[in-house]
């Protein structure tokens, strides 16, 4: 074990795979950032900011990485002493004071100083002295309670501090619910000093933060202080992280993992959290510049960390950055909590170093090098991460991106946005992003627009060339996959055979040997392909994507009532594989037109799909839509008996899409017949 730069080295590529490469967390920030940007105007007239935080935000994608959101009111500023009142009008301004006497460092009451329009403001106020304050606890329980009336996403929500935490499909999330000042508190004066003593952050860095503010989430320093809020610095710790370099990251990331995987391993309620692993590195790189902060001194770097964690449990002091006053093991470590903790990290610290190896992620990257001494180990980015895995990350985040875009009556405002983004010189990423959003945005106002026109008996001949124009724009932007919501449009207005001319263009350009689905792809054929072509146009030749089917409209009439009852069931969209959506459209086109050879072809070839695929091109969790669909294409061409297997068979896969009550209607259905 005394060759710590190489296990260094080693430890920083393994930590590249499970954390990212530097272009890897930049792409995902540049997703993020440029999402946050398009969405905002859109957040503000929904009546609430909003703002993405935590490790998520920071560039993680771990499976422990949550999402963490912040939601404020507009037009109520926080200030922090009563001189800045005047940068505010009353009454368009609501205006709230903070006071921080006789309370412990980095909490505050929130005085009222003008009156507010809005109800759970209004009914969160206690007279405290003659005067109005804004109960914390009034606030979170109000705000809390609308949010679980509004949307069915908080209905299993759970409160988890100052936030609600619940689950989006396997993502956890925390949703807080603040105000937001855009002043630096007083009581963080003497933080800006203590930076540009220590010289970290950069100046810019510092200034941005300063420009930043900060916000105020409701929660008090007991359980007991109700109408005590506490100082959050979500906003200015996510622009620290990003001013880190890679080796700073990763060390966050590796203090993470190292208290998930070992120190909180087999505990059932840890006093430890990945906030504290946080606050130990901020001060660890402003306290000594001398630290070098390279590969081949990760794992120094990420020792000193943990003795200054095993100092801090010692003495049960953890002083927030921002605030050192701010004692944040105050509650928590204390008696024998405390000396349990101490203890279980002080027989971690007696290992040494090989304390890692309890750590089943970084055993696997230690054990190399610790096996075969002759191993070399590169830490060059080209030798970690291929070029095309770099591709696969941006469309992957981007898809994200894009799936958070849900409410289309704020169409003209998203496109407004994204015209004046793109006036300004921006990164392939961003451009990428961009580009994907505005397809997004038109193919879900297009189907806006079929929908609404059939439902209010409006005549479809008069918008029909816009739909269409629509359409084409965002498959001829968008994703290779995206034609087939053209050909949909075709087909549910009886254009069978342009329908399948659409379905002929789209069978040529997915059948291409460098096409992406998903992790899945050619790699020799697409670096060949792809080689020297920029970003914006790789996605439009070579990705390929799952067709979403959002339960707010109808597409085609044949899957109304899988839509149905996958949305009954909590689910808002159906996914189906392109080549299982290309085959469907294609038997049901032939058989409208009567072309019953090529009808059973068709039905042929997506049962022979279904039959042979191993997760390629039919993902195991959408197995249950896709052999659902199976069925309503045997069903059409009067193969009853197929059609009741392929039924049976969707009923019992993975229920992804939970459309068990579709399968068991369509049997019923069958057998009656």
């Amino acid at each position: 074990m005394e060759h710590i730069p190489r296990l260094s080295d080693a430890v920083y590529v393994g930590m590249c795979r499970e954390v990212g490469t530097p272009d890897e967390v930049r792409i995902r920030r540049d997703v993020e950032d440029t999402g946050e940007v398009v969405k905002r105007p859109v957040n503000k007239m929904n009546g609430l900011h909003k703002m993405i935080s935590g490790s998520h935000r920071e560039g993680f994608r771990l499976k422990t990485s949550d999402i963490d959101f912040m939601h404020w009111l507009p037009h109520h500023e926080v200030i922090c002493d009563l001189s800045q009142i005047s940068l505010y009008r009353v009454p368009q301004h609501t205006v709230i004071l903070m006071e921080w006497e006789d309370l412990p460092p980095g909490f505050t009451r929130l005085q009222l100083m003008s009156d507010s329009h809005n109800d759970v403001v209004k009914s969160s106020c206690v007279i405290r002295n003659n005067e109005h304050y804004i109960s914390s606890m009034l606030f979170k329980t109000a705000f809390s309670q609308l949010c679980i009336d509004s949307n069915p996403a908080y209905q299993s929500s759970v409160p988890h501090g100052p936030c609600l935490s619940f689950s989006q499909g396997q993502q956890e999330c925390d949703c807080a619910f603040c105000f937001a000042s855009q002043h630096w508190p007083t009581l963080a004066t003497p933080w800006v000093e203590r930076c540009r003593q220590k010289g970290w952050p950069s100046d810019d860095v510092l200034h941005d933060i300063i420009q930043s503010g900060f916000h105020v989430v409701p929660i008090g320093s007991d359980n007991d202080r109700e109408d005590e809020w506490r100082i959050s610095f979500s906003q200015a710790e996510q622009k620290l992280v990003y001013a880190m370099n890679h080796s700073q990251f990763l060390c966050y990331g590796l203090l993470k993992i190292f208290l998930k995987e070992v120190i909180n391993s087999g505990i059932k309620d840890p006093i430890l959290c990945s906030y504290f692993m946080k606050t130990i590195l901020f001060w660890v790189i402003q306290e000594d510049a001398s630290l070098t902060w390279t590969p081949d001194n990760l794992l120094p770097n990420f020792w000193r960390c943990f003795k200054l964690l095993i100092y801090w449990i010692s003495i049960a002091e953890c002083p927030n950055f921002f605030i050192p006053q701010n004692n944040m093991f105050r509650v928590k470590v204390k008696g024998a909590a405390q000396n349990a903790l101490f203890n279980r990290l002080y027989d971690l610290y007696c290992k040494g170093i090989p304390c890692l190896l309890l750590s089943p992620t970084l055993r696997s990257y230690l054990s190399q090098v610790i096996l075969d001494r002759t191993l070399t180990v590169r830490t060059d980015e080209d030798s970690i991460i291929p070029s095309h895995r770099l591709d696969m990350q941006v469309f992957k985040e981007t898809y994200h991106l894009v799936a958070s875009i849900r409410n289309m009556k704020y169409f003209a405002n998203y496109m407004m946005t994204i015209e004046n983004i793109m006036a300004k010189r921006q990164s392939p990423c961003h451009v990428v992003c961009i580009q994907k959003m505005t397809s997004v945005v038109l193919l879900r106002t297009a189907w806006y627009i079929i929908n609404y026109t059939e439902t209010h008996n409006k005549d479809i001949a008069l918008v029909s060339n816009k739909v269409c124009h629509m359409l084409k724009i965002a498959s001829q932007i968008g994703y290779v996959s995206d034609i087939l919501y053209l050909a949909m449009y075709y087909y549910r207005t009886c254009r069978y055979e342009q329908s399948l001319r659409c379905l002929q263009r789209a069978q040529e350009r997915m059948s291409v040997p460098y096409v992406m689905y998903r992790d899945n792809v050619n790699v020799e054929m697409y670096r060949r392909a792809m080689t020297g072509v920029s970003l914006s146009d790789k996605m439009r030749k070579a990705v390929v994507s799952d067709i979403k089917l959002k339960s707010d409209y109808t597409y085609i009439d044949e899957l109304l009532l899988e839509q149905t009852v996958s949305y009954r069931n909590g689910r808002s969209a159906l996914y189906i594989p392109p080549l299982v959506m290309l085959h469907m459209l294609s038997v049901l086109n032939h058989h409208r037109l009567h072309h019953t050879l090529e009808s059973h072809q068709a039905l042929q070839n997506l049962q022979t799909l279904l039959l042979n695929d191993v997760g390629v091109h039919v993902p195991e969790q959408l197995r249950d839509i896709s052999y659902q669909i199976l069925g309503i294409c045997q069903h059409v061409c009067g193969d009853y008996v197929g059609a009741l297997n392929s039924y049976q068979y969707s009923h019992e896969q993975y229920q992804h899409h939970k459309i068990q009550q579709a399968s068991i209607y369509r049997i019923h259905s069958l057998i009656q017949t």
